[in-house]
């Protein structure tokens, strides 16, 4: 298992969706934004989630993770289920 910061994580994956023309920068800013939101609501479990003091660490299995993320938000984009992503996000 892998601990990532949160910004490591969210840098990641906005360079990830900077490399798919059809998504760009406005999605990726806008991932980045939906993510924060996810990530600061307390009433959604996040099993991925690892507080230290001040620091927050999200655990992946390995690097290919970030991949699935992005072609998961790729998916999500291009079917307009945006919000079910989010819904479903861990």
């Amino acid at each position: 298992m892998i601990k990532m910061s949160v910004n490591e994580l969210v840098f990641e994956v906005k360079e990830e969706i900077l490399c798919y023309e059809q998504l760009g920068e406005s999605k990726a800013e806008e991932w980045e934004r939906n993510f924060n939101r996810w990530l600061n609501d307390k009433s959604i479990k996040k099993p991925n989630i690892i507080e230290k003091g001040k620091l927050r660490y999200y655990c992946i299995d390995d690097e290919s993770a970030v991949f699935d993320i992005v072609d998961e938000y790729l998916e999500a984009v291009e079917n307009n289920k945006e919000e079910e992503y989010w819904k479903n996000f861990r």
